[in-house]
């Protein structure tokens, strides 16, 4: 009876997370979403300085515990990276306007896989090399090439299962000029979508950010989802996490408006400490990890950081609040 009750006090909370609320009119289908998972214990989200800003990181991970699952989630995203390799010329812009050629990620991604050894991977690129890669279908075609290395060099390395997400919008805001952006991103998630066709787990936050824009600039004409067009904040963020839970692990957090009300009490400030511990271990592992792109841990000009244990063990009474917070709900 003791052995049982153990059982179903661990278990129990993770198949509210396993088992998809129903959809129109439909049964639910018990194990869909763990089946997506894999059993994974380690998720990696990888991307450009919209995935290292993190706050759709952080809702993901905020998420998976309110429905009873404790998976380790990190974060290693990194700024100006593109997933495509630029010429010289390309990042010659780039390398004027801020004294650094933009990184790519083929520089590191082999070192992060192996350092980390991530069970499932979660990649959302494409802004930078938007704004970089030619105007044309060359450009479409670089990205879709870089994209599918990413994704074969993650699988050979063991990881078990590869997330992409298409782009985040590009908001030109009316500037003609940089209406190009947008175009290029479209065309990639396009491309992106297409690979559903070959198995591929492909994720549009692209499509449902660009509705959001557009039903809020009609109602709205300063109405916005990212301050410089490009960065998203906490509402654009919570656009991109939640299209993840419900296209990817068929969660039914459509009507939710953010994180912090996926709890019944404590929302707040469980969503602040997943915060902190996701950038204690990005700070570590980034550091471990290492990379060409100044003004970030691991950068070319640091001399030292925080190593794995150390951030570790400050994860730890982390964690200890956010159990505390989370076990007290009603």
């Amino acid at each position: 009876m003791l052995i049982r009750k153990i059982i179903a006090y661990f278990l129990i909370p993770c198949l509210l997370l396993v088992w998809p609320h129903k959809s129109h009119g439909e049964e639910p289908t018990p194990n869909s979403a763990a089946a997506k998972l894999d059993g994974a214990k380690r998720i990696v989200f990888l991307g450009d300085s919209i995935t290292q800003g993190g706050d759709y990181v952080t809702d993901f991970e905020c998420a998976l515990l309110a429905n009873g699952c404790k998976v380790e989630v990190l974060n290693i995203g990194l700024g100006s990276e593109t997933v495509s390799d630029l010429t010289e010329e390309e990042n010659s812009g780039h390398l004027k306007a801020h004294h650094f050629a933009r990184p790519a990620v083929s520089e590191r991604l082999e070192r992060a896989l192996n350092a980390i050894k991530p069970d499932l991977l979660i990649v959302c690129y494409g802004m930078n090399d938007g704004s970089t890669l030619p105007r044309n279908e060359n450009g479409t075609k670089r990205f879709a090439e870089a994209t599918t290395t990413l994704r074969e060099t993650a699988l050979k390395s063991g990881v078990k299962k590869v997330v992409l997400c298409t782009p985040p919008v590009r908001d030109d805001k009316g500037n003609a000029a940089l209406k190009f952006h947008d175009e290029n991103l479209a065309r990639y998630s396009e491309w992106l979508l297409s690979k559903r066709a070959d198995g591929w787990e492909v994720v549009d936050i692209h499509g449902p950010m660009r509705k959001a824009l557009d039903t809020g600039r009609a109602k709205d004409p300063g109405y916005v989802l990212a301050a410089d067009g490009i960065h998203p904040g906490r509402e654009g963020h919570w656009i991109m996490a939640r299209e993840i839970l419900t296209q990817f692990l068929d969660l039914n957090v459509v009507d939710t408006q953010n994180a912090e009300a996926l709890y019944p009490a404590n929302g707040a400030e469980i969503r602040k400490l997943i915060n902190q511990r996701m950038r204690l271990r990005f700070e570590a592992w980034m550091t471990k990890i290492g990379h060409k792109r100044p003004g970030v841990a691991g950068g070319p000009e640091a001399k030292s950081g925080s190593t794995i244990e150390q951030g570790e063990k400050m994860v730890e009474a982390i964690t200890q609040q956010i159990e505390k917070l989370s076990s007290s709900q009603p």
